[in-house]
């Protein structure tokens, strides 16, 4: 076969394509992993908010509700769920939400918002959050008047996380 000639031209195409793609996937098996530890230590201060010093890992999840940006074990404590949801403001909110073992809520932790204050950012103050911090995974989190939108998002949030912690 001519080096000139088009059969040559895509045999050569082909090959250098089909190393470039092992070498690309065996890199990607070296690195994969170490890309997912170092996702889970940034992500550990957001979760030791939670759980001081537990030790944490990432668990697979299949979430149908589109809620779910992750789902942590905390080794001996419970389940972080982060949550993002939609309320007055259309950038949304992100917050984590804990259930221990027992199925208590172990925690409510906003972690970015924007919302309306004396509405949709009452959510995110103490005395909404003590009744999130009081509910089960056998509960609906309450609504809250005056901040609908805000509330209606997170009552889904918790309701999607409560579907993967009882089905785990």
């Amino acid at each position: 076969m001519k080096k000139d000639s088009i059969l040559y031209k895509v045999v050569l195409l082909g090959v250098l394509c089909a190393i470039c793609g092992a070498l690309l996937a065996g890199v990607n098996a070296i690195t994969a992993p170490i890309i997912a530890d170092a996702a889970i230590a940034n992500e550990k201060v957001n979760l030791e908010k939670i759980y001081p010093g537990a030790s944490f890992t990432a668990v697979d999840y299949s979430d149908d509700s589109g809620l779910i940006l992750g789902v942590y074990r905390a080794e001996g404590k419970g389940m972080i769920y982060k949550v993002k949801g939609v309320g007055y403001n259309a950038d949304g909110f992100t917050y984590l939400l804990a259930f221990n073992e027992d199925g208590s809520v172990g925690g409510f932790q906003v972690l970015e918002e924007n919302e309306t204050a004396g509405f949709g950012k009452r959510c995110f103050e103490d005395e909404y959050v003590s009744q999130i911090n009081a509910l089960t995974s056998s509960d609906t989190a309450p609504l809250l008047s005056g901040a609908t939108l805000t509330s209606t998002a997170i009552q889904k949030g918790f309701d999607a996380a409560k579907t993967l912690f009882d089905a785990r």
